[in-house]
């Protein structure tokens, strides 16, 4: 009886165990199981971005179907975000926090690219629009929520110069080229592939976003991703990082094979290409960690903060009915994803405060 009694409470001990091992085996398929595919809502910027999408890494590398779609602006990617009919995106800083603002799910994975001379303000060459006051009674155009739009107001705020004493008109990339021909514009701030075409048609730049840089007020173009896809599949996000990661690289170790990439993405010549990738700054991942380029653009602190400034901009402007506090910018931009695709150093990223 004894025997029997240590054989049933060995059977039952290894019933348990079996029972454990298959939960977490069930928990393991449950973890790892991937989405039917993945939707990208990109647009068209000289950027790492674009290098991953012409060499094809995300079909390489993610193992799922991947659809890519273009979007004019940061606006329309933001309605796809709502919609859920993307699950990936890239979005302008101004966009990102008009988003964070209305209350689309989104979390801030990652930074593109951080903007100098690729945006900027095209003026015709002899319009008479020789500095920013000469805007004044003139018919200025950009794409309404964009970084444009928000870097145009800010300059003329600086500028003292009253919103209404200067005719701005919504227009996307591709309408601005239409109108600068048929002379309905006399400027437009715009980024590249667009700004070029402007000025090889007699424009000519009055100032570009590097210069609002430097006197504190950064934009960058951003990676965000719906909450409840990077909540279900956090591995694919991290690959899809990897990628992004990957192509910063690429662009400076082999700048000459990138811009060929951008090139035959955007329709233009490698020396057009490698040009207008020079207006911007790529940043690893590491580097974004450390905010090693522009401290306000740090994935941390720096970068949720500027966030929050831009949509106080924004309420004031009457482009966004509210700024919401800062905590919910905080919770909004997630390192998280970015610490698990580099070399864990120590000190390297500070630790993220728990905001309830």
């Amino acid at each position: 009886m004894k025997y029997v009694k240590q054989w049933v409470h060995v059977a039952l001990f290894g019933m348990l165990i079996l029972f454990v091992f298959s939960a977490v085996s069930a928990e393991v398929i449950r973890a790892e199981e991937t989405p039917e595919s993945l939707v990208i809502g990109y647009q068209a910027v000289p950027n790492p971005q674009t290098v991953v999408k012409e060499m094809g890494w995300h079909e390489k590398e993610l193992g799922i179907p991947i659809k890519w779609i273009k979007y004019d602006s940061g606006r329309h990617v933001n309605e796809a975000l709502a919609e859920g009919s993307i699950d990936i995106g890239l979005v302008g800083t101004s966009p990102a926090a008009a988003a964070i603002s209305k209350g689309i799910p989104i979390e801030v994975i990652w930074i593109h690219d951080i903007i100098g001379d690729s945006e900027a303000l095209a003026v015709r060459e002899f319009s008479g629009i020789d500095q920013i006051e000469d805007l004044v009674a003139k018919v200025v155009a950009a794409p309404f929520g964009s970084t444009t739009h928000y870097h145009l107001m800010l300059s003329l705020k600086l500028a003292n110069i009253k919103s209404g004493e200067v005719k701005i008109i919504n227009l996307e990339p591709p309408e601005m080229s239409a109108a600068w021909k048929r002379g309905d514009i006399d400027a437009a701030f715009v980024w590249e592939p667009t700004l070029s075409k402007l000025l090889d048609q007699g424009g000519k730049v009055l100032f570009s976003s590097r210069q609002l840089v430097e006197r504190g007020f950064p934009t960058a173009d951003l990676c965000v991703v719906r909450k409840e896809f990077a909540t279900k599949y956090p591995s694919v996000v991290i690959k899809y990082l990897k990628n992004l990661d990957r192509a910063v690289r690429f662009c400076r170790s082999r700048p000459k094979e990138a811009a060929a990439a951008v090139a035959r993405q955007l329709d233009l010549s490698t020396e057009q290409a490698a040009s207008q990738m020079r207006g911007l700054i790529f940043a690893t991942g590491e580097e974004q960690l450390s905010g090693k380029y522009v401290g306000d653009m740090q994935l941390h602190f720096g970068l949720y903060t500027l966030l929050k400034d831009t949509a106080d901009f924004l309420e004031k402007a009457k482009q966004i009915e509210s700024s919401p506090p800062w905590p919910v910018f905080m919770r909004a931009v997630s390192a998280s994803y970015v610490q698990k695709i580099i070399p864990q150093k120590k000190g390297l990223a500070a630790p993220r405060p728990n905001i309830e």
